[in-house]
């Protein structure tokens, strides 16, 4: 047997041909259920940033100032509020920033998603964020 007949032999063989394209199929399939699993993931974790940012500003509101008490006028303890917006964040584990302006308590909220299967194809963290804000009802 030459060389020639021999490379010919190699080139008509369709041995193995199958494993390739089984091996793209998997490879493609992990792909999608990484992202159904991650994008999934991803959503439940932004939801509870949501919660976290509506549950800081709503514990900002709830440091009105000591003379509402005394003279009946419902206002925001700027500082107050602040400390207690961003003592809820530090408890809760997130980073965000608060704003205080007036009777109104904004929150926006930081972080991460670790991903699970999207990390197979070096994706290994997405952003999430959540910003809310709760007001005073002065009336």
């Amino acid at each position: 047997m030459t060389i020639r007949n021999k490379l010919e032999q190699l080139h008509n063989d369709e041995r193995g041909s199958v494993s390739v394209l089984l091996i793209t199929i998997v490879v493609a399939l992990v792909v999608i259920v990484g992202l159904v699993v991650d994008s999934s993931g991803k959503y439940q974790s932004t939801q509870a940033a949501q919660m976290v940012a509506a549950s800081a500003a709503r514990a900002g509101t709830n440091a009105v100032a000591g003379e509402a008490i005394i003279n009946g006028n419902l206002a925001l303890d700027s500082t107050k509020a602040q400390a207690a917006a961003e003592n809820y964040l530090a408890a809760s584990g997130l980073t965000g920033t608060v704003t205080v302006i007036g009777n109104t308590v904004t929150v926006s909220v930081k972080g991460t998603y670790t991903t699970k299967f999207l990390s197979l194809i070096a994706i290994n963290s997405l952003p999430i964020a959540a910003k809310s804000s709760a007001q005073i009802i002065t009336q």
